[in-house]
C-alpha cells in the first residue's frame, strides 16, 4: 500500500466516526476532549511554559488534537490524497518521502487519540446512569476514571504515546537534515500549485515547532512519562494525579 493510500484510507475512517453525525455524542466527546486538553496542560504544565519546549507542546495538543480544525484539515489532506491517487496531482513526488511518511504517521497519531476519546464519550452517552451524570456535572475525574476502567484500552494508549514519541523524533532528525530541508523548501510553490498546501503546511508547522528545541528527547522523555505515568496511576489507583 502506497503512504497516499495509508493517509486516504485513515482519513476515510476518521469521517465515517459516527460522532460527525450524532449531534448529541458530539457533545460528549468534546467535553471529553475539553477534559484531556486540560489535564494534559495541568499534567505538563512545564512543557507548555518552557520556551524551549511550549511550540511543540501547543502545535501537538492545542492545534491537531481533534476540534474544528482537524476536522478542517482532515477534509483538505483527503482530498489532496485522492487527487494525488487518481492522477491529478504528484504528492509523493513533491514531498520528500520520509518527511510524507512522518507527516502521515502524525495524521494517523491523531486520529487515534480521537478513536480513543470517542470510545469514552460513546460508553457515557451509552449508559443512562453516566449519560445523566454528564448533563447533570459535565465530565468529571471520576466519570473519565471509570471510563477509562472499564474500556481497559491502556494498551492502546500507551501505543498512541509512543506514536507521539516516534513522530517527534522524526520530526526533529528531518529538521536538523540540511539537504531535506532544502528539499522540502523548495517543493514548497508546487506542491501549493497542485492543491496539497493543506499537507504541506500540516508538515512544515510540526517541524517548525520544534525549531526551538535544542534536544527532542526535552520534549518527548518528560511528556512520555509523565502520559505513561498518568494511565497507569488511572488503572491501579483511581486517580488522575500524583
Amino acid at each position: 500500500m502506497s503512504q497516499i493510500q495509508s493517509l486516504v484510507d485513515t482519513l476515510n475512517a476518521y469521517q465515517a466516526l459516527p460522532h460527525h453525525s450524532d449531534d448529541e455524542l458530539r457533545a460528549v466527546f468534546l467535553a471529553v476532549q475539553a477534559w484531556q486538553k486540560q489535564r494534559i496542560h495541568q499534567s505538563n504544565h512545564a512543557l507548555f511554559t518552557s520556551p524551549n519546549t511550549a511550540p511543540l507542546a501547543h502545535y501537538l495538543i492545542d492545534r491537531i488534537y481533534g476540534d474544528k480544525d482537524f476536522d478542517i484539515l482532515a477534509k483538505q489532506l483527503l482530498t489532496a490524497g485522492n487527487n494525488a491517487l487518481n492522477g491529478s496531482g504528484r504528492l509523493e513526488k513533491l514531498i520528500p518521502k520520509n518527511t510524507l511518511a512522518t507527516g502521515i504517521l502524525g495524521v494517523k497519531s491523531a486520529v487515534l487519540a480521537i478513536e480513543l476519546d470517542l470510545q469514552v464519550a460513546q460508553f457515557i452517552h451509552q449508559n443512562p446512569k453516566y449519560y445523566q451524570a454528564f448533563i447533570e456535572n459535565g465530565i468529571t475525574d471520576e466519570l473519565m476514571i471509570t471510563a477509562y476502567q472499564t474500556l481497559n484500552t491502556k494498551d492502546a494508549r500507551i501505543a498512541q504515546i509512543h506514536d507521539i514519541t516516534t513522530v517527534c523524533q522524526a520530526s526533529y532528525q528531518q529538521f536538523n537534515s540540511f539537504l531535506l530541508q532544502k528539499a522540502f523548501k523548495l517543493a514548497k510553490n508546487t506542491a501549493y500549485q497542485h492543491g496539497y498546501q493543506p499537507l504541506y503546511d500540516f508538515i512544515h508547522d510540526g517541524l517548525f515547532a520544534i525549531k526551538t528545541i535544542k534536544n527532542i528527547d526535552d520534549f518527548t522523555t518528560p511528556f512520555s512519562q509523565t502520559e505513561l505515568a498518568t494511565i497507569a496511576r488511572i488503572h491501579t489507583q483511581g486517580r488522575i494525579f500524583g
